[in-house]
């Protein structure tokens, strides 16, 4: 049992040797600092990964990060919605040993209050939608073709996602569902919810299109938000009608839960889209047929060179054997005094008027037979 971990030390007493040796082949420390810890180099704030290398890019990663906080939204939403729904205990009646226990977890995956598992879950899923947005915002702001400035649409989604997480811990619904009304004399909904409820999803629909419709890879993005803002808008319609009933108050906070895992999901989908055009990957994956067609072609690219290059050598050989015989032999052929004298006026050998003459005749000899 002891053999383990004295491995352990003896191998780090090893890296603390070497990082002692390579720091004593670099320039000695100021005498006025002071060395708390011992570092290596690689601990430097510069050389630690920045945001957008820790967005997952792949498909698989992408499928994971989304299968994750699913599934930990649903094991968080489920029970209380399971009790509510069916009147029934999961945990049984909460009696014997072990009842202040059950008691204690009915209470943290209770979503009837944001105080819960769930409540937690949301805001950390809208940090993320945050950051993500973020993230393609100062990555958008270097397109060269933005003549718009398009990329200004993802820091109000961020503050959109922000408002969002702020109004499920704070009464801003209330207060901004309470100004609207006032103000216009008209109330919608219990204590003007509707104002509220319309106001997020013409904000939403506004500055989503507007920030997702540039990308190339939409598609993911789309979904998603389109799901998020579906079960915010379920959300707002449980708290608009179902106010005072306890089960539209565990549906609309169960809603609400699942729409902030969506908006992550879709914010992270489209951090991907923008580093992969960034990078210059391609759009989508091409199908059977063109995967074909592109194998067949690459096939024939090699034929086509080695052809090229087997008649190329025997042209070389040729010509190489040529010039060790001698010059090339020339055919044999009529001239015409025309001829002969434009080839004179061209820089040939200047024929003499005889010869000019005896061109002629033969020419006028040779129509006449």
């Amino acid at each position: 049992m002891s053999l383990a971990p004295s491995q352990r030390r003896d191998q780090r007493r090893r890296l603390v040797l070497s990082w002692n040796r390579a720091g004593s082949t670099s320039s000695p420390p100021a005498a006025e600092s002071r060395t708390l810890a011992d570092y290596a180099a690689d601990a430097l704030p510069e050389r630690q990964p920045a945001l957008a290398m820790l967005v997952p890019t792949g498909l698989g990663g992408l499928t994971l990060v989304a299968a994750g906080l699913l599934s930990l939204m649903a094991a968080s939403t489920g029970v209380c919605l399971w009790e509510t729904i069916t009147d029934g205990r999961l945990f049984g009646a909460g009696e014997g040993r072990f009842a202040p226990t059950i008691a204690a977890v009915r209470a943290c995956l209770d979503v009837r209050t944001f105080s819960s598992l769930a409540g937690w879950l949301s805001q950390a899923c809208l940090t993320i939608a945050i950051a993500a947005a973020l993230v393609v915002r100062l990555m958008r702001r270097h397109r060269r073709d933005d003549y718009r400035g398009r990329y200004r649409a993802w820091g109000w989604l961020a503050g959109l996602f922000t408002v969002s997480a702020c109004a499920a811990q704070a009464p801003i619904g209330t207060v901004v569902g309470s100004l609207l009304s006032d103000a216009t004399g008209v109330s919608i909904g219990a204590g003007g919810v509707g104002w509220w409820v319309l106001a997020g999803i013409m904000a939403y629909s506004g500055i989503g299109l507007w920030a997702v419709l540039p990308l190339h890879e939409r598609a993911a993005t789309v979904a998603w938000l389109s799901l998020c803002l579906g079960a915010w808008a379920v959300a707002g319609a449980c708290s608009w009608v179902g106010r005072g009933h306890d089960l539209w108050l565990v549906v609309g906070n169960t809603s609400w839960s699942i729409g902030a895992a969506c908006a992550a999901i879709a914010m992270l989908a489209a951090a991907r889209s923008v580093i992969r055009e960034v990078r210059g990957l391609p759009s989508r994956q091409p199908t059977r047929k063109q995967a074909a067609v592109t194998a067949e072609a690459s096939s024939k690219k090699p034929l086509a060179s080695a052809a090229a290059d087997h008649v190329a050598s025997q042209t070389a050989a040729r010509q190489g054997r040529d010039d060790v015989d001698g010059p090339p032999r020339q055919l044999t052929s009529y001239v015409d005094g025309s001829e002969a004298e434009d080839e004179g006026e061209d820089g040939g050998r200047h024929l003499s008027k005889a010869e000019r003459k005896r061109l002629r005749k033969l020419a006028r000899m040779n129509r006449a037979a």
